[in-house]
């Protein structure tokens, strides 16, 4: 029997990936190697003692809260149940990021480590300009989006007995996501699959609601029309992993590039599209006053 579970997830710990100088690298070029490597560079941009703080999805270590003096940390996460810390540090409210439980301006900072692929973006940022206080910081670290070669990102999705996983079963082929029809898709994995898993994977392709298949421009725009000032939405492509799919039919299998994919994509949106780009951080900043109305 194959089931999904949504869920805004913590970053994966991927086994078949080894940290290597190159890792560090990338980790400081766009790339959220591990929660610990984002949080370390959240901390860097705002001080953490006695302030508030609310985090879409996840659930940090208490333990890390404390180190670093946090006052209060709200995880927003709809599919965890709600409770409190012994401490009282940490709360986690059982809510959408759409839809965040606290008064207005009443946190200084919104974090977000892995979870911007799976929400509705310009609604969870209208709520964090709502709950940040002026100067308030949005820091989000997130990825693969739409546009990378794993974007399809295969997590939250079951088969038998297994919890699928993009980064260890590399079930399709790169940028299948963006390059098959449903049909196309479904003839393209039965030739390599078993039918009952081939037409799981182009549900999760196709129709899926647990990611939110937006590019990086679709990010982009999210950010410039969210209220908040603009501080950093940059993107890397590294991938940590390789992709080795299943032997498929070569009859049905397609050679694509990025400049193909890119090309399909932009015609099919009607406007340029950007196809590679994967991991995003997103910083945004609250404005310290209300903005003057130049026309008054």
């Amino acid at each position: 029997m194959a089931t999904m579970k949504g869920h805004i997830p913590r970053m994966p710990s991927r086994s078949n990936s080894t940290p290597s100088a190159e890792a560090d690298e990338k980790a400081n070029d766009g790339l959220a190697i591990s929660e610990e490597f984002v949080f370390a560079d959240f901390a860097s941009r705002m001080k953490l003692s006695g302030a508030v703080i609310a985090e879409i999805g996840g659930s940090f270590p208490v333990s890390m809260l404390e180190e670093h003096g946090v006052a209060r940390w709200y995880s927003i996460d709809p599919n965890r149940e709600a409770e409190t810390s012994e401490s009282g540090i940490r709360q986690v409210l059982t809510a959408r990021a759409e839809e965040i439980p606290l008064p207005d301006a009443s946190v200084d900072a919104v974090f977000s480590c892995n979870a911007f692929q799976f929400i509705n973006v310009p609604e969870a940022l209208g709520e964090t300009h709502r709950v940040l206080k002026p100067g308030g910081l949005l820091y989000a670290h997130f990825g693969p989006i739409w546009s990378a070669a794993d974007g399809h990102q295969l997590e939250y999705v079951r088969h038998g007995d297994r919890d699928l996983a993009f980064w260890r079963d590399t079930l399709l082929p790169p940028w299948a996501h963006l390059s098959y029809t449903p049909a196309e898709l479904r003839a393209l994995l039965r030739s390599g699959l078993p039918e009952d898993l081939a037409d799981l994977l182009v549900w999760h392709v196709h129709e899926s609601d647990t990611i939110n298949r937006m590019f990086f421009e679709d990010y982009v725009a999210a950010a410039l029309d969210s209220g908040l000032r603009w501080g950093t939405v940059t993107a890397s492509d590294y991938l940590d992993y390789e992709i080795v799919p299943p032997r498929f039919d070569p009859a049905i299998l397609r050679e694509v590039t990025r400049a193909d994919v890119s090309a399909a994509v932009s015609e099919r949106r009607g406007r340029p599209t950007q196809i590679g780009p994967r991991d995003v951080l997103m910083i945004l900043r609250k404005d310290s006053a209300p903005a003057v109305d130049l026309n008054a």
